[in-house]
């Protein structure tokens, strides 16, 4: 049997879905598997998988209703003949999703990313053989949408758990970078900056701390010349900090003393607080259901309603766990939950399980 796997994306932009389609590539070709990317010529994540040495096919998959796509699609898969096909948005699971199926492609799986109610079951139910999803409360929802139970797993996002490890080397170059004393309470965000990320929230609470409370977003995004401009307005000056894109996201974790993820909406199992976590970090954060899946067993963890300013300042002010040295690495059993190698071996274990011969 061929052991090439495909996968799709039609997004144009970077986060942690592209992150984690790019690291399923990578991983499952360290397997001994073959893999290929099918995206749009003008996205990111065709580019960056390239570089890192996958087989690319540039389709642009901007719009189901693109004859083109379609046809182009069917060549591309027709000639390759995959063993299994992956995709991951609206636009591509429809395009090479139904071309997939109609070809005969032994297992064909849709990912879902995010906890957004679904606009249309008809690519789920005659589309994918299977249906990954990040999180526990993703699967149950598709499940309370009528979505068959034995067909929806729930396969979290894993992430490198040495690379975020804490490292004080990093703590001190990254603070000395931002001209940050010791004394200085460094709270932070890393994510996209975009609008259910919360960051108005973020924003909104920073004046309600004593001076020596800073705050960074890390990450480019829609929404930053915004927040920019609010952030001015809130007289914050030099207390608020925007790092823009950072590819050495972990030396930046490591330099945080508290990370507030404000997110009111859309998430799975985000990247970033996985990342953070997994650098020992405490956690103030908006109380979503996958977002309290993702920090069960966390200790260092304070809950806030979004837009309420005055308990997240209260959280954050009280979280504060005075220095590096009172880091706390999180459970072995999460991080093994959570690592990428747990990610890949559940998925290779399920590949073998699903197609003979593999």
């Amino acid at each position: 049997m061929h052991r090439l796997i495909i996968h799709s994306e039609s997004s144009l932009g970077w986060g942690g879905q592209e992150i984690r389609v790019l690291h399923e590539l990578v991983g499952m070709q360290s397997l001994g598997f073959q893999t290929a990317l099918i995206a749009s010529p003008k996205s990111t994540i065709l580019q960056r998988a390239k570089d890192s040495g996958i087989t690319v096919f540039p389709v642009n998959l901007s719009s189901k209703f693109r004859p083109l796509a379609w046809i182009q699609s069917y060549l591309i898969l027709k000639k390759l003949a995959p063993a299994v096909v992956n995709t991951h948005s609206s636009e591509d699971s429809w395009i090479v999703g139904a071309v997939s199926r109609l070809l005969g492609v032994p297992l064909v799986i849709r990912t879902r990313h995010v906890s957004t109610p679904i606009g249309s079951l008809f690519s789920y139910r005659h589309f994918p053989h299977l249906i990954f999803t990040t999180s526990q409360s993703i699967t149950k929802s598709f499940i309370a949408a009528g979505l068959e139970a034995d067909n929806v797993i729930t396969m979290p996002t894993g992430i490198d758990t040495q690379r975020y490890a804490f490292s004080d080397q990093a703590r001190r170059a990254i603070r000395v970078e931002l001209g940050l004393s010791d004394s200085d309470i460094l709270i932070g965000n890393v994510c996209v900056l975009r609008s259910w990320k919360g960051l108005d929230f973020f924003l909104d609470t920073a004046p309600l701390l004593p001076e020596q409370f800073r705050f960074i977003l890390i990450g480019g995004g829609p929404q930053r010349e915004r927040l920019e401009h609010k952030a001015k307005s809130l007289n914050l000056g030099k207390r608020m900090i925007f790092a823009g894109h950072q590819e050495q996201v972990e030396r930046y974790f490591s330099a945080l003393d508290v990370l507030f993820y404000t997110s009111y909406a859309s998430e799975g199992v985000p990247q970033s607080l996985l990342q953070g976590v997994c650098s020992g970090l405490p956690v103030v954060a908006v109380k979503l259901a996958s977002i309290e899946e993702t920090l069960s067993g966390i200790a260092k963890v304070k809950w806030v309603e979004y837009g309420d300013t005055e308990t997240a300042a209260k959280a954050l002010h009280d979280i504060h766990i005075g220095g590096p040295e009172q880091r706390q690495s999180p459970p072995q059993a999460w991080l093994e939950k959570f690592s990428i190698a747990a990610m890949l071996k559940k998925i290779s274990s399920l590949y073998h399980g699903r197609i003979s011969g593999l």
